[in-house]
């Protein structure tokens, strides 16, 4: 059974929305292309895998995608967590592309590639901190422990997986093998320490204590606010800004007009700027001079407000998989 789906990531809402507020010529814009893609890469990879863990029997497995938790003042994010009355698993999902060798010596993983060997970061040990990790998390909430397994799957149909022993093999797959390595996982654990009814009940703990880690991207890059730029670009020819007359934004070079053009700028500003805007902040990014007009846009944005009318501020309602 699903219990939290997965989501387009944070990270990559924020880094597309600081592209469209950033010049084409800026500096940065190569190297925020080169990370959007990696992410991209990676949710790809993590919405294959979750194909293939959908075809779980979904009365024995309960599962969450893309679940953080906060444990000792840090964030840890699993990929995919299964739950069953018998073990949990927890999956971390790579998209790695070149052959791969696990090595259970130096718990080093090596990727070798165009004549190149290159070391990075072992997603089973990554699994394997985040299993210490959850059983912490379990004891301060006062939650029964259970076994907990883990598993690394490696998305990317094109690479080739060798491991140095079996028992790592064992602990590797591909996204395809992901419902056979789970079964054979499975097959360890008889006894059973959850009824189905606990089980959907610590599900729902889980889901509820979700808490992403808070995205600076503009403290990331080390950009500063002079450098974004304002108004709303014309979406048939990317001029700005456009003008509002008559209830619609209209281009003053292509002639083109929209209704709602606003309501991406407003939402890029708050998720790049931070998730927050004031009816002045709204105001100057739009280039309006109305107080009427900006309260009208924002509120008909559906967005949350917080403060009484002079010091009110607008933000994101955050979409389900992000909460």
């Amino acid at each position: 059974m699903l219990i939290k789906a997965r989501g387009v990531p944070i990270w990559i809402q924020c880094l597309e929305a600081l592209l469209r507020l950033l010049p084409q010529n800026h500096r940065l814009v190569p190297e925020i292309h080169r990370n959007l893609k990696n992410r991209r890469k990676g949710y790809n990879g993590e919405k294959s895998s979750d194909y293939y863990a959908s075809l779980l029997d979904q009365k024995e497995f309960l599962i969450l995608h893309d679940l953080t938790l906060f444990h000792k003042k840090l964030h840890f994010q699993i990929d995919t967590l299964i739950l069953t009355t018998r073990f949990f698993l927890i999956i971390e999902i790579k998209s790695l592309e070149g052959e791969l060798f696990f090595n259970h010596m130096t718990c080093q993983l090596t990727v070798s590639r165009h004549e190149t060997v290159t070391g990075t970061d072992n997603p089973l040990i990554q699994a394997l901190n985040h299993c210490t990790q959850l059983r912490g998390w379990l004891e301060t909430h006062k939650l029964k422990q259970m076994p907990i397994e883990h598993l690394a799957i490696i998305s990317n149909s094109r690479s080739v997986i060798r491991c140095s022993n079996y028992e790592t093999a064992r602990h590797v797959g591909t996204d395809k093998s992901l419902p056979l390595k789970v079964m054979e996982l499975s097959k360890r654990y008889k006894e059973e320490l959850f009824t189905d009814k606990e089980l959907k009940k610590i599900a729902k703990a889980f889901k509820k204590a979700h808490s992403p880690q808070p995205i600076n991207i503009m403290g990331f890059y080390k950009l500063k606010r002079e450098e974004l730029l304002k108004y709303i670009a014309c979406p048939n020819c990317g001029c700005r800004p456009m003008v509002r007359v008559r209830g619609l934004w209209h281009c003053e070079k292509c002639f083109a007009y929209s209704k709602d053009a606003h309501v991406e700028v407003i939402t890029d500003h708050l998720l790049v700027k931070g998730n927050r805007i004031t009816n002045k902040e709204c105001r100057d990014l739009l280039g309006i001079s109305s107080v009427k007009l900006a309260n009208k846009l924002l509120t008909g944005m559906n967005l949350h407000k917080e403060g009484n009318t002079r010091n009110r501020s607008y933000s994101l309602k955050l979409p389900s998989h992000l909460k």
